[in-house]
């Protein structure tokens, strides 16, 4: 719990009445009122029965499912994946409460400078998100004044809460108009410059003209919006111009992304995640395409767990995504060559990383909008919604349908049969699950008509084999395979007891406070817990003489950093409960144990220096360590019977 943040617990109690827990955790969770709390579905894992609390008047969460809970900032660190100075600067911003002078974002011990630098692009930033949503707001409220562009969303079936939910425009056809309206209003035009747009001109331009020009002319524009609602990028589809309007089209390719910058990357933003994610954690899916209007048309026809990549293959870092919000990935890539080779690439990057990732096939080489809406009205198809439901439905996982359709194509001769084993191997050699591959391989080998020895063989030498895996970029063919997860060593149950009476200290402060008095060294509480990440705790807590008194006037300040999940897990379900978690013999009971193991740390230490005084021959230091040694013997064995008579 080294290098927090400068954060006080004064700024901390402000954030957190301004800016309501319910409200936040609202968002993402439908909840009802249940007693004093409010519960609803997990975001966190999938359930069918409620089993996740807010607490309004204590502002902490709690699963009973799976175990998470914390407060209001640890709740936004954990739904959209931030650090704890991004989580407190997104709060912040939300309840338009100004950041601390002192508030680096980095930790305690930072040098000046390297917190000066981190102070001023953290300000950058916010800057960067306010310009592009100014950007935004022109591109919306312009889309009125560009017929043809509004014309061209309503015949693809965008409009009315879906156009206003998306925040879809219009750049005008103007070579300048954007770049104009942002010397206008006095806006930083270097900043929009490096967010890609506006350019500077190379020629003299129009008299009085902002020595700049827009990047994006006469499109259909689509804001690429991060899971906080930020908005990061612009995409483009560029439109023919109306008659007799002048010639200024971009002479780009028909979708145009913004230039990557410091807020944008493509590998890390999925278009349409920010609207997409509560569905995606309802429905345990994500469903992957290609296009800004398939997601749209998708959204429209009710398929909310629906994004889209940003002109980039699927990546390692949106895999790494949307695991966190699903067990399941879908890709719904169109079914044409380059459709068809994306689906390929998905699935071995999906295979790299242990993950099996479905595939459905849309009909008759049409895009998923081409389905479900009339490309001249906009209305919605008859039978689309059936024709879609049954793609989704015949979504399998890629790997067995590649494997599948290997075993068709060996089924032609000896030599398609040796390339489409080699293949296979190469798909099996990927996979990263064990259990996973080794079930494949009893299956591969019936559909290839070949023993499982042959098959099992070309796995050891397939890495001298070309397969079609080559044509992945080398960034992503062969990443080291990842790190079996450490399981976290369980909580002892005296110590879960423990934590418990301490986050209820009131209830609890007349034992609390004889077992500290009957420690054998003062400000050695952490000596109680046998669990490192409680012991980490308690010493954070204990660190300075008013740590308790302040633990118990502000808990939550100290939740901040490096707590052990665990910890927080039992510290919010003591918080959130309505009734003492544990009745108090079981509190005497765990604190008894504690003391035991205290004592018997300190008994070991003496024995050791004990031996160390024996080596020295160090007869006065020895008869008084023994003397100490001995009365400890005799307080250890007081612990058997000391809460009984208490």
């Amino acid at each position: 719990m080294k290098g927090l943040p400068k954060i006080s617990p004064e700024f901390l109690t402000k954030l957190k009445g301004v800016v309501n827990l319910i409200e936040v955790v609202g968002e993402h969770v439908v909840l009802k009122k249940s007693g004093s709390n409010h519960s609803g579905l997990c975001p966190f894992h999938s359930e069918r029965t409620p089993s996740f609390s807010v607490s309004e008047t204590k502002q902490f969460y709690y699963c009973y499912g799976c175990k998470k809970g914390g407060d209001i900032v640890s709740f936004v660190m954990e739904i959209h994946g931030l650090s704890f100075p991004e989580a407190i600067e997104e709060l912040a911003a939300r309840g338009n409460l100004p950041l601390p002078k002192d508030f680096t974002g980095g930790n305690a011990n930072e040098d000046p400078e390297v917190a000066a630098r981190r102070t001023a692009a953290r300000e950058k930033q916010a800057l960067a998100w306010k310009l592009n949503r100014f950007a935004a707001a022109f591109f919306h409220q312009g889309l009125s004044k560009s017929p043809h562009i509004e014309e061209y969303f309503r015949k693809r079936g965008v409009l009315g809460e879906l156009a206003r939910s998306f925040y879809v425009g219009a750049a005008p056809a103007s070579w300048d108009a954007l770049a104009s309206h942002f010397v206008t209003k006095q806006a930083p035009v270097a900043l929009a410059a490096e967010l890609g747009l506006i350019k500077p001109s190379q020629k003299q331009g129009r008299p009085g003209g902002p020595g700049y020009f827009d990047l994006f002319r006469n499109r259909a524009m689509f804001p690429i919006v991060d899971m906080r609602g930020k908005v990061v990028a612009f995409g483009g589809r560029g439109l023919p111009l109306p008659v007799g309007a002048p010639e200024v089209g971009d002479g780009t390719p028909k979708y145009l992304n913004s230039s990557e910058s410091f807020l944008f990357q493509k590998s890390r933003v999925v278009y349409g995640l920010y609207q997409a994610q509560k569905h995606i954690r309802e429905k345990n899916e994500v469903i992957v395409v290609e296009g800004y209007f398939d997601v749209l048309g998708l959204h429209a026809a009710g398929y909310e767990n629906v994004v889209a990549t940003c002109g980039t293959a699927l990546t390692t870092e949106h895999l790494q995504i949307f695991i966190r919000l699903c067990d399941r990935v879908t890709v719904l890539f169109d079914n044409d060559r380059a459709g068809i080779e994306a689906t390929e690439r998905a699935m071995e990057l999906g295979l790299d990383h242990g993950l099996v990732l479905y595939g459905a096939q849309l009909p008759d080489k049409r895009d998923a909008d081409e389905v479900l809406f009339s490309q001249e009205t906009g209305e919605a198809l008859p039978g689309g919604r059936e024709t879609m439901n049954a793609v989704f439905a015949a979504a399998e996982p890629l790997l067995d349908a590649r494997i599948r359709q290997a075993g068709l194509e060996a089924a032609l001769g000896a030599e398609p049969q040796a390339q489409a084993v080699k293949q296979v191997a190469g798909w099996l050699k990927r996979f990263k699950d064990p259990v996973g591959r080794d079930v494949r391989i009893e299956a591969a080998a019936s559909q290839l008509r070949v023993p499982r020895a042959l098959l099992e063989k070309a796995l050891g030498i397939v890495a001298a084999v070309p397969t079609r895996a080559s044509s992945i970029p080398v960034q992503l063919q062969r990443p080291p395979a990842p790190k079996a997860p450490i399981r976290a060593k369980p909580m002892p149950p005296s110590d879960r007891v423990i934590l418990m009476a301490m986050a209820r200290s009131n209830e609890n402060a007349d034992i609390l406070a004889q077992t500290r008095r009957n420690l054998p060294l003062e400000g050695a509480f952490a000596d109680l817990f046998e669990h490192p990440g409680a012991q980490a705790f308690v010493k954070e807590v204990f660190m300075d003489p008013s740590g308790w008194e302040r633990f118990k006037s502000a808990p939550e300040t100290f939740m901040a950093g490096e707590v052990d999940p665990q910890v927080r897990s039992i510290l919010t379900e003591a918080w959130v409960s309505s009734e003492p978690p544990y009745p108090d013999p079981e509190i005497r009971m765990a604190l008894s144990r504690g003391l035991g193991r205290a004592w018997a740390r300190f008994s070991h230490s003496l024995k050791s220096a004990l031996a160390a005084a024996e080596a020295k021959k160090d007869a006065g230091l020895q008869a008084k360590l023994m003397k100490d040694y001995l009365d400890v013997q005799r307080k250890m064995k007081e612990f058997t019977v000391f809460y009984d008579e208490a």
